[in-house]
C-alpha cells in the first residue's frame, strides 16, 4: 500500500512497541524525515524555504460563528509566533490508509482590525468595529491525510484545538460597537472553537508548505 514509507519504517517498527497497524517513521523533530516521507508518497515540492517569518500580515481574513450568528472578518490581520510550530505527532496507519501530522503552536499572537457582522431574521444586518489582539498560550493542529500513497494536503481536514483561553485586549472603535460588545466570556471556548475551524487550514498549510514540503495550496 505504501512501500516507499515502509521503507523508511522497518527499523522504527522493530524496536518500538505500537499496534501493529501504526507507523511512527521519524523523530517528531525531524522535518527533514517527515518531508522524506511526503515527497515520495505525494506530489508535494521537498524544495521549501525552510523559515516562516516570525511575524506576517494578511490582508483580509474571513471566519463565521455560526452559534452566535455572525461573521467576521479580520482586515490587516498580523500573526506572531507561528514560526514557533512544531511537529508534536506523526504517523501513518497501514490499516485505514491514513497518514496524520499534529502541530503544536505555543504564544500564537492574532492581531487586526475585525469588523463583526451581526445577522438576525427579518432583519438588516448590523456591523460593528474593533481592534482585536489575541495570544493563544497553545494551538494544536492534527491534519488527518487520507490515501497514504497520495497525500493531499490540499483536500485534507485539519482540526484545531484550542488548548487555552486567549489573553485579548479589545478596542471599540465606536460607541454603537462598545455598547454591543458583551463582557460575558461564559461562551468564549465555543466562540474560539469555532473561529479555529476556519483558521486551521491556513495555519497548518502555510507551515507545512513552507517547512516540511510545499503541496502548492493556500488556505
Amino acid at each position: 500500500m505504501i512501500v516507499k514509507v515502509l521503507l523508511v519504517t522497518l527499523t522504527v517498527t522493530a524496536c518500538v512497541a505500537v499496534p501493529s497497524n501504526i507507523v511512527r517513521p521519524c523523530n517528531v523533530k525531524d522535518n527533514k524525515c517527515v518531508r522524506d516521507n511526503f515527497a515520495p508518497n505525494s506530489r508535494c515540492n521537498p524544495n521549501v524555504r525552510g523559515f516562516i517569518p516570525g511575524q506576517y500580515t494578511i490582508k483580509q481574513f474571513r471566519f463565521e460563528a455560526p452559534y452566535f450568528n455572525a461573521t467576521y472578518i479580520d482586515n490587516n490581520l498580523i500573526i506572531s509566533n507561528h514560526n514557533n510550530c512544531f511537529v508534536s505527532e506523526f504517523f501513518f496507519n497501514l490499516g485505514s490508509d491514513v497518514g496524520v501530522l499534529t502541530l503544536d503552536c505555543p504564544s500564537l499572537v492574532l492581531e487586526s482590525s475585525r469588523t463583526l457582522i451581526q445577522h438576525a431574521s427579518f432583519k438588516e444586518d448590523t456591523a460593528y468595529s474593533f481592534n482585536y489582539k489575541g495570544t493563544y498560550p497553545l494551538v494544536r493542529l492534527t491534519v488527518n491525510l487520507p490515501h497514504a500513497n497520495q497525500l493531499d494536503l490540499c483536500s485534507a481536514y485539519t482540526f484545531a484545538d484550542v488548548t487555552a483561553l486567549p489573553i485579548f485586549n479589545v478596542n471599540p472603535n465606536d460607541q454603537k460597537t462598545a455598547n454591543f460588545l458583551s463582557t460575558d466570556l461564559t461562551l468564549m471556548n465555543i466562540y474560539e472553537r469555532e473561529a479555529f475551524f476556519y483558521r486551521a487550514n491556513q495555519l497548518a498549510r502555510y507551515y507545512i508548505n513552507s517547512m516540511i514540503c510545499d503541496f502548492g495550496c493556500n488556505f
